[in-house]
């Protein structure tokens, strides 16, 4: 198989991606060729240009994926532009404003939060891909969620069990849409290093660190590999899966 344009004709959404993570995945599929959707809520220039650098062919849609319609324009703009909808990549998540608490001190008002991007968003995104992936025969969907959820974390109890939800929902919907030729996997990052996380406590970053087999911070860009792997035609015959992305601290 050639490798050199694994994405060469695919559309591909990703959410969150005007910053961080999902601006690297962006970048990364396009240089795969893929035509990219960003997929945010704020400006995302800097992604734009930046495909724009790379060659890539891009759309810019401002999206809330807590909100359906918002979701659904999404999808249908996408598919005025390019045609198809190949890959999604729901890497969108509320986790700047969450600070370190006891799980008895939560706000109920962000735990709803929480879940209505982190886990309703991913599930209306998922929703809105699906006529076109299904009438295509085929469409890869990629969940990104954390080591959080399977090693668990104090003081984060709110994230981590969204987290939790988006693995479970991974697993759930690989079996409902494999019918449809659609897969549905799962990265988990580990701590990665991004101005939305850089206001963690120290001994916090630092305690995933020590735990890591590779023992170096990780960066947007460890991630992109994987994310290219499940979007492409290269993880054909795997679905329901969750592969860990986070120098070896987790290993299962």
């Amino acid at each position: 198989m050639n490798t050199a344009n694994l994405l060469s004709g695919r559309t591909v959404i990703v959410t969150g991606a005007a910053t961080g993570i999902g601006q690297a995945f962006a970048l990364g599929l396009a240089t795969q060729g893929a035509n990219v959707v960003v997929a945010d809520m704020g400006p995302a220039d800097e992604t734009m240009q930046a495909l724009k650098d790379v060659g890539g062919d891009a759309l810019y849609v401002k999206t809330d994926v807590s909100d359906e319609q918002s979701v659904q324009g999404m999808a249908k703009a996408t598919l005025e532009k390019f045609g198809s909808i190949d890959g999604l990549v729901n890497n969108a998540a509320y986790f700047r404003e969450v600070k370190l608490t006891s799980f008895e001190e939560i706000d109920p008002v962000q735990w709803d939060r929480i879940f209505a991007v982190n886990v309703k968003g991913v599930w209306q995104c998922c929703k809105a891909v699906l006529p076109a992936m299904r009438e295509q025969r085929r469409g890869a969907i990629v969940n990104i969620a954390s080591v959080v959820a399977l090693a668990g974390q104090p003081g984060y109890l709110q994230y981590v069990s969204s987290k939790g939800a988006v693995l479970a929902m991974t697993k759930g919907l690989a079996k409902e849409v494999g019918q449809h030729g659609v897969r549905v996997n799962c990265i988990a990052p580990g701590f990665v290093l991004t101005d939305a996380t850089k206001n963690r406590p120290t001994e916090w970053q630092q305690s995933f660190l020590k735990a890591r087999a590779l023992s170096r911070e990780q960066r947007p860009d460890d991630l992109v590999g994987t994310a290219i792997y499940l979007v492409s035609d290269l993880s054909g015959f795997v679905s329901g899966q969750t592969i860990v992305v986070d120098g070896g601290h987790i290993m299962h």
